[in-house]
C-alpha cells in the first residue's frame, strides 16, 4: 500500500489557504496511487504550543480551536477524505469532551466515516499547564496491515510504544509537533523506538510560518526502518513523502542488531518488581506514620 505523508508549511491564521494546499497535495497523492494520507499536528493551523512561551496566547488558541467531534474542523477533514477518495489520518486536533480537552487523532475512511479516534496518552508539561487531558488507551488501525497510532509526545515514551508492539502492530503512524529549536532530536528518538520494537515508524512533521512570513518552528517528516534507520525524509516544504509499505516491511524484516525475543517476560517481571517496590514504600510510610504518632502520644 502506498502512503502519502504531507509535509506542509502551515501559515498562522490562514486556515483556508492551508486547507486548499492540503487538498491539492491529497489529489496528487491519489493520482500517484496512495491509499492513505497523513496530515500534520493540529491541521489546518499547526501546533505552536512548544513554540510560544506565552501560555496565555496558547490558552486563547485552545479556547478558539477546541470543539466537539464532529465539529467544524472534523467536517473539513471529512471533506478532504471524501473529495480525495482516500483514507486519512489527521491530528491530533483539539477535542472538547465535556469539561476536558484532548489532543485527538482521527482516522477517516474515503466514505467520510470516522473509523478510529485516538486521544494522546503522553502529554508534555506544557500540555498540562494549558489544561490538556491525557487519553487512556492505545489505538490500532487495520488496512493492508495493522498500524499503531501515536501522537506527538508519545514518541518519547518507551512504554506506550512497547504496548503497540505487543499489540502486533506492523508499523507505527504518527505526528510530530513543531519545535522552535533542535527539531531533529526527534529523529534520534524515533530511531531508538524503531530498534527497541523492531518495526518502522511513519511520522509526519510540519513547518510553521507566522503572519510576517518568518519560520517560527518546525519538525521533520520521515520514515524509519530497522536497517536504514532513516529510510526516507521530506526535503522540501509543501510536498508529499511517499512510502510503499510492502517495500518498507521487507526492508525492516531483515535480521537486526540488538534483537530481544523475551521482552514480554521481561516487562512482566519489571511490572511485578515495581508493584513490590511500591508496596514496600507504602509499608515504610505507614511505619513512619505510626512511629510519629507514638512519639506524639508519649
Amino acid at each position: 500500500m502506498l502512503i502519502g505523508l504531507l509535509h506542509l508549511k502551515l501559515k498562522e491564521a490562514s486556515k483556508k489557504a492551508n486547507v486548499e494546499k492540503a487538498k491539492k497535495l491529497i489529489k496528487e497523492a491519489k493520482e500517484r496511487g496512495a491509499k492513505l494520507v497523513i496530515l500534520p499536528s493540529l491541521f489546518p493551523v499547526g501546533n505552536i504550543f512548544e513554540i510560544y512561551e506565552n501560555d496565555k496566547k496558547s490558552k486563547s488558541i485552545i479556547r478558539n480551536l477546541s470543539e466537539k467531534i464532529p465539529g467544524t474542523i472534523t467536517d473539513t477533514l471529512i471533506n478532504l477524505a471524501t473529495e480525495g477518495e482516500i483514507h486519512l489520518v489527521a491530528g491530533p486536533i483539539l477535542e472538547q469532551a465535556g469539561p476536558k480537552v484532548f489532543l485527538t487523532t482521527l482516522i477517516i475512511s474515503p466514505q467520510g466515516e470516522i473509523i478510529g479516534k485516538y486521544r494522546k496518552v503522553i502529554i508534555s508539561e506544557k500540555d498540562v499547564r494549558l489544561g490538556i487531558s491525557s487519553g487512556k488507551e492505545p489505538v490500532f488501525m487495520s488496512l493492508d496491515k495493522r498500524y499503531g497510532i501515536l501522537a506527538e509526545d508519545d514518541i518519547f515514551s518507551p512504554e506506550i510504544n512497547r504496548v503497540l508492539a505487543l499489540g502486533n502492530a506492523s508499523a507505527i503512524i504518527g505526528s510530530i509537533k513543531a519545535y522552535a529549536r533542535s527539531p531533529d532530536i526527534v529523529k534520534y528518538v524515533a530511531i531508538a523506538r524503531t530498534l527497541e520494537n523492531g518495526m518502522p515508524y511513519i511520522l509526519v512533521g510540519e513547518v510553521i510560518e507566522d503572519e510576517n512570513g518568518e519560520i517560527i518552528g518546525s519538525s521533520p517528516t520521515f520514515v524509519t526502518s530497522t536497517n536504514s534507520l532513516i529510510y526516507k525524509q521530506a526535503e522540501d516544504e509543501d510536498t508529499v513523502l511517499y512510502v510503499e509499505t510492502t517495500v518498507l516491511m521487507q526492508e525492516s524484516s531483515k535480521e537486526r542488531i540488538g534483537k530481544i525475543n523475551n521482552i514480554e517476560t521481561i516487562l512482566q517481571g519489571l511490572c511485578k518488581n515495581i508493584k513490590k517496590m511500591k508496596a514496600m514504600e507504602r509499608k515504610k510510610i505507614n511505619q513512619e506514620d505510626r512511629h510519629e504518632k507514638e512519639e506524639e502520644e508519649e
